[in-house]
């Protein structure tokens, strides 16, 4: 059966480099004057070199300390260093977190400002959304918005699941957002800033910990929700409350979720996708179709390139959409052709589901790797 939906005869049709300001390439309705208005959050593209620099050491700390975890003779004085390595490394993260609001002061405390006044709900967030990087005007991303996925996307109105690969944690938190302006601007031409889905962040506590309170706030309200980054696994109960509240809401069609299914798993980069893929997100999809008819996944391949001025490279994939029949769960492929994947309280299922999300996502990074 697996078979059955991992082969696909993509076309493959990724020749599109945009400034991160070129939202007006998108196929919309109309224009908005959001496309001549900045956004003070555009200073987290504006990072100091020493700011990167201790970014690049704690993470370098972070993946030693992995590889040495991994190895057999974890004495407990081995361990015990190990701790405190990692607390170091995040205050190396803490110190750079400061840097950036020393260095960009008054943008930073104009978006605390502005963002302290709104709630999620106000048309005016997601406007505030949708203007994120118009004013980086010499950065630029590859993304395949010739296939017009982003206009199908904000036009059905209807919560989204995003799935994105993890391989640079540092890099990636800048990619995303991106893509969410993007599409935050969609739904602005297509007059939907009222009651489009709104974005919800799945991100680690730990991230959340290091970024200090003045950052969290912001965080926060910008749609980040901590979790613990194992939740699929041994400790999925730590995230019962969060996630309850995550699945009402996309049911209600109030939010697009963004989710890292590698999780902490990202840092083991000598490991395969399928190796580090976590099933949380399938369990996701499985307790939404208890509530609701249909679930759309996309996945976002995202890769890297050291080209000046670049922030990397986005593949939106095809929609994958889920549905359950008569406590069955099924793959809509092609918007007809339905492919089982098994009863909804199986454990299989869930395998089954995981197995198809990875090998989408897959096909989405290599995608996003064709040079533009």
């Amino acid at each position: 059966m697996y078979n059955n939906y991992t082969n696909t005869n993509s076309k493959i049709s990724f020749g599109i480099r945009i400034k991160l300001s070129d939202k007006g390439l998108l196929n919309l309705p109309q224009k908005t004057d959001i496309l001549y208005s900045a956004s003070p959050m555009d200073f987290f593209y504006k990072e100091s070199k020493s700011k990167k620099n201790l970014d690049e050491l704690s993470i370098k700390i972070k993946n030693r300390i992995r590889k040495e975890q991994e190895k057999p003779d974890n004495s407990r004085l081995k361990r015990k260093l190990l701790r405190k390595s990692f607390v170091a490394a995040n205050k190396l993260r803490a110190v750079a977190s400061k840097i950036l609001i020393l260095g960009h002061a008054k943008s930073f405390y104009k978006s605390l400002s502005m963002i302290k006044k709104m709630t999620p709900a106000s048309p005016q967030y997601i406007e505030e959304w949708a203007k994120i990087g118009n004013s980086v005007h010499n950065k630029f991303i590859n993304m395949n918005i010739e296939d017009e996925r982003i206009e199908k996307i904000a036009q059905s109105g209807e919560s989204v699941i995003f799935i994105l690969n993890h391989d640079n944690p540092e890099r990636d938190k800048f990619i995303y957002p991106i893509f969410n302006s993007f599409l935050n601007y969609a739904y602005t031409a297509f007059g939907k800033q009222n009651d489009c889905p709104r974005p919800n962040i799945l991100v680690s506590k730990n991230f959340m910990k290091i970024a200090g309170s003045k950052f969290r706030n912001l965080y926060e309200k910008m749609g980040l929700i901590p979790v613990d980054a194992n939740m699929v696994e041994r400790k999925f109960d730590n995230n019962v409350v969060p996630v309850k509240s995550i699945i009402l809401r996309f049911i209600n069609q109030k939010c697009n979720l963004f989710i890292f299914p590698e999780g902490n798993n990202s840092v083991y980069k000598n490991k395969t996708l399928q190796e580090k893929f976590q099933p949380g997100v399938s369990r996701i999809v499985k307790n939404i179709l208890d509530s609701k008819d249909e679930v759309k996944v996309v996945p976002l391949g995202l890769s890297y390139k050291e080209t000046k001025n670049s922030m990397g490279s986005i593949h939106i994939g095809e929609s994958l959409n889920f549905n359950k029949i008569n406590d069955e769960i099924f793959y809509i492929k092609n918007s007809e052709e339905k492919i089982p994947l098994g009863k909804a309280d199986s454990k299989k299922t869930i395998s089954n589901i995981t197995k198809l999300l990875c090998s989408k996502l897959e096909e989405s990074i290599t995608l996003s790797m064709i040079d533009a």
